[in-house]
């Protein structure tokens, strides 16, 4: 099962939630022991909400959880201690014993201590109204007076009556943990996906800085200069004069702009030079911000109108600035930005968007730099390549899926380098028995390949695994290494079932159907019926996809056939 979802939708973690849910509950009735879901689901979500490593449990962690995010957020109509650490402890035995547990988890025992350790202040976090966030507050106020939180209506109008004074709650207590939400709740608010940066060595930096309009201005200036001139001569260059004088290159002296004899070096130096007039830039919190939410992907200009504010000439003037920087480019928006363009614009065709703002900006490498220095400077959290290089393999692959095929292998070489080949062999093998991604699993194989004969005889292995076996016949299939009479019947339809499950996931469900409806419909239909009994758990997923999307009727009731056969419990 896949354990880990960072930065991943919600709707997905929600169906892996439901997944463990009820892994969780058939090993409780095994084990006999008495789980509730309510809170195992709370700690499920708070590990989304952190981080997505919803198998790395340490102290830390469960404090957070415990004395901090279940106090803010969770409501238990029966607050009892015992239970609620009960669920807790059965929910780490239970990632023990499905091997679900991250390597870097703390050991159980100590684990299992601290929860010991901690179930007084846990008691005493939740029973203290102080503690609330401010749903909770108003959710605890409601039951107590008999409202049903959950009632839209009466909830309105419990809120109406206590604003007219009718109903009475602390308003003391109120306005402390109002203020507390609107400034800020760390410790109980989701937390942003820590980006990864791709930096770029120093001299391709160099390369870029040296082509960067903004120094080659500077020389030029500083040569004009030449022994100085008079303030009003530069008047009408602010910002170039604001730059040279940040970069240290030139200052003021007895009315006159001057060079900066030390500011020599600095100007042999294209990288140190930028980097030296890089904070004048920076300085600007607009541009700051611009360039901070391309950190994560490219933007058109109606997206960035749209999150920023500002409007578009004052976006399009703010980009054009960080151009001569060297920290974005912009180029004409393609066919799949168009409807990016569309949902940020509000228009209903690409034509209405103005010319200039049919644009895309996104960082280069320079700007890459930029932005993780300045939130290394800031004490953010970012990571790199290198990062990565020392983390568990299902967190390599989920953070390096989504990027660029270059940067994945960057990253996948730089991960393999960092340990033994016994050690890396063993990792992917393991994750791809495990995980039910179809992607981490293909992927995982990519990198096992990179083992040479003794990586592919790993994949090999795993031919006869109940879940892997389909995924590793068509890697080696396409690999070339296997005959197509090898592959039976029910690993095509299994293979399939996770191809389609994974394009529904990553292009939507009209563009992941569009292959598959191009078939012959007895195909199709043939594919349906072995769908039922190949024993893929993405099925479901898969056949509710065609019922509602399949643009062919014939094709779309046999799949809703196939489900009802799947869902009967007496079949």
């Amino acid at each position: 099962m896949r354990m880990v979802y960072t930065g991943a939708d919600e709707e997905d973690f929600l169906d892996a939630r439901g997944r463990l849910l009820i892994e969780l509950d058939a090993w409780s009735q095994m084990r006999q022991r008495l789980v509730d879901p309510v809170v195992v689901g709370a700690m499920l979500d708070y590990r989304f909400e952190r981080d997505g490593l919803l198998g790395r449990w340490t102290r830390e962690v469960l404090r957070g959880a415990l004395l901090t995010w279940f106090p803010r957020k969770v409501v238990l109509l029966h607050p009892d201690t015992k239970s609620v650490v009960d669920a807790v402890e059965a929910l780490l035995d239970f990632f023990e014993d499905a091997d679900l547990l991250d390597d870097r988890s703390e050991p159980l025992p100590l684990l299992r201590s601290y929860l010991a350790e901690i179930a007084g202040e846990f008691d005493a976090a939740m029973r203290e109204p102080a503690n609330f966030g401010l749903a909770k507050f108003w959710a605890v106020a409601m039951a107590e007076h008999g409202v049903d939180p959950l009632d839209e209506l009466a909830a309105q109008r419990f809120v109406e009556r206590v604003q007219r004074g009718e109903l009475a709650v602390d308003k003391t207590l109120l306005h402390e943990i109002a203020y507390r939400h609107y400034e800020g709740d760390p410790g109980a608010e989701p937390v942003e996906t820590t980006p990864v940066f791709v930096l770029a060595p120093d001299d391709r930096l160099a390369a870029d800085a040296e082509s960067t309009l903004v120094v080659r201005r500077l020389r030029r200036f500083v040569d004009w200069l030449g022994q100085g001139r008079t303030l009003a001569e530069v008047r009408n260059l602010p910002d170039l004069v604001g730059a040279a004088k940040k970069a240290g290159v030139v200052r003021v002296f007895r009315g006159m702009l001057v060079p900066v004899k030390r500011g020599a070096p600095l100007l042999a130096d294209p990288l140190a030079l930028w980097r030296a007039a890089l904070s004048y830039l920076l300085d600007d919190p607009w541009a700051f911000e611009v360039a901070d939410e391309l950190v994560t992907e490219p933007g058109s200009i109606p997206m960035l109108v749209e999150l920023l504010g500002g409007g578009s000439e004052a976006i399009l003037r703010t980009v054009r600035r960080l151009i001569d920087f060297g920290l974005v480019e912009m180029f004409p928006a393609r066919e799949e930005h168009y409807q990016d363009l569309l949902d940020f614009a509000g228009v209903d065709s690409v034509e209405e968007v103005p010319e200039e703002e049919r644009q895309v900006v996104r960082l280069r490498p320079l700007g890459v730099r930029a932005m993780y220095d300045a939130r290394v400077f800031n004490g953010g959290e970012a990571l790199t390549l290198d990062d990565l290089a020392v983390e568990t393999a299902e967190v390599l692959l989920c953070r390096l899926a989504p990027l660029p095929s270059e940067v994945f292998d960057e990253g996948a070489r730089l991960w393999l380098r960092e340990r033994e080949r016994g050690q890396a062999i063993a990792e992917l093998s393991e994750l791809a028995r495990r995980t039910d991604d179809f992607e981490h699993r293909m992927l995982a194989f990519e990198l096992l390949a990179e083992g040479g004969d003794t990586g592919i005889a790993a994949i090999r292995d795993l031919r006869d695994h109940s879940a892997a076996g389909p995924a590793a016949l068509a890697w080696l299939l396409d690999a070339g290494l296997i005959e197509p009479s090898e592959v039976t019947g029910r690993e095509r339809t299994y293979s399939m079932v996770d191809v389609l499950a994974a394009g529904i996931r990553s292009a939507g469900r009209k563009r992941a159907l569009e292959e598959f409806a191009a078939q012959p419909r007895p195909a199709q239909l043939l594919f349906l019926a072995d769908a039922t009994i190949c024993g893929n758990p993405r099925t479901r997923e898969v056949l509710e996809c065609m019922v509602v999307a399949h643009p062919d009727r014939m094709v779309s009731n046999a799949a809703r056939k196939a489900l009802d056969w799947l869902q009967d419990p007496d079949r």
